[in-house]
């Protein structure tokens, strides 16, 4: 049931299949909520975190173990972690513990785990695409510095490979080039052309 004005935006699923990770934004008092959406069972949705601050953005790690998520709880929006657990008598909740990722601001945008769960990627201040070596192998989570990796030359929608090498922006026709006019080159009946055995 969705309040009116109430919008609910889907960020991420769990590997596994289990869980679907949302946030809600005009919520009545508190803004943007996190929610998860167990796809399973009675398939009933659990609020993970409804603060007087706005949280969004929110993705799993691979291993599922934990969740990144953008708050403005500090005054500007800033990516943090948490462990996210399911408990077999009370369901999916949040854990104890909370790690600020970020140090000097967040973009808006969801933050990217690596496939191997080692590194955190996120948009920062002044739209600079950060990387983070991160540990969640233990009961707390660890991480290192955030380094820039390259800034985005607009606020593009964006997604990295899993292994964290490669990037996919959206990007506006002849942004970066003298010419604006990029030529399309359309094949058809491209099967004919293909030498069969």
């Amino acid at each position: 049931m969705k309040a009116p004005g109430e919008i609910k935006t889907p960020t991420s699923d769990s590997h596994d299949g289990r869980f679907l990770l949302y946030y809600t934004i005009n919520t009545p008092k508190t803004g943007s909520d996190l929610w998860v959406l167990p796809l399973e069972g009675d398939r009933k949705p659990v609020r993970l975190l409804s603060t007087d601050f706005n949280e969004t953005q929110d993705s799993f790690s691979p291993d599922g173990r934990w969740m990144a998520y953008r708050s403005n709880e500090s005054g500007r929006p800033e990516i943090y972690v948490r462990p996210f657990i399911v408990s077999q008598t009370s369901g999916p909740s949040l854990g104890d513990g909370k790690w600020e990722v970020s140090k000097d601001g967040s973009g808006v945008a969801i933050p990217k785990w690596r496939n191997d769960g080692k590194e955190l990627i996120f948009v920062g201040a002044n739209n600079s695409v950060m990387a983070v070596d991160v540990s969640g192998t233990g009961a707390a989570f660890q991480m290192g510095a955030p380094q820039q990796l390259f800034t985005l030359p607009t606020s593009p929608s964006w997604e990295v490979s899993g292994d964290g090498k490669r990037f996919l922006l959206t990007v506006t026709p002849g942004q970066g080039q003298q010419n604006s006019q990029t030529p399309i080159t359309v094949v058809l009946n491209w099967q004919a052309d293909i030498k069969r055995p």
